[in-house]
């Protein structure tokens, strides 16, 4: 059996996405902060606004967790050859994460679930590294492909499996 080379290829978001992912929170944010601000002034006269506020907390709460989240496991520029992944360009760190193909030991969400859309995880408990991607990303199918085509074949049987049973349904 000849193994597919693969050129080194890299992949980036375009600038949308980029600042979306980037500084969509703090828009969010703001923007929630300007309805509580009035809300909290009139709660001695309505007590009913507590429900609104605690709402609005609780979504102030979620956006930015999930953005922090974010923060942490999607880089900016992923660079794909034969056999591993380089991640670089996080949002506030300078690191570099490698991944290679043979230490990945989950893919999940997204594409990998038969989702259409959300977060795609790359897994390396091994080494107890993870990144993250979104369709967004440039040729994202180019990657995906890239990384089933490379991971070790039972979790490639795996992902294949939760696609498919997924349709069934």
């Amino acid at each position: 059996m000849t193994e597919n080379i693969i050129q080194q290829q890299v992949f980036t978001y375009p600038v949308f996405p980029r600042l979306l992912f980037r500084f969509g929170n703090v828009i969010v944010t703001l923007i929630l902060g300007f309805y509580l601000v009035p809300m909290v002034v009139l709660i001695d006269k309505n007590n009913i606004l507590i429900i609104p506020i605690l709402v609005t907390l609780f979504l102030i709460y979620y956006v930015n967790k999930h953005f922090f989240m974010l923060y942490k496991i999607l880089p900016y520029k992923i660079e794909a050859d034969n056999e591993k992944i380089i991640c670089s360009e996080f949002f506030i760190s300078k690191k570099e994460v490698i991944i290679f193909y043979e230490d990945i030991t989950a893919l999940k969400g997204a594409v990998f679930e038969n989702r259409l859309s959300g977060v795609m995880k790359v897994i390396d408990s091994k080494n107890s590294v993870s990144i993250g991607f979104y369709r967004n990303l440039r040729n994202s199918n180019k990657l995906i492909t890239i990384i089933l085509s490379k991971v070790k074949r039972d979790l490639y049987d795996e992902v294949l499996d939760n696609i498919t049973s997924k349709k069934k349904k």
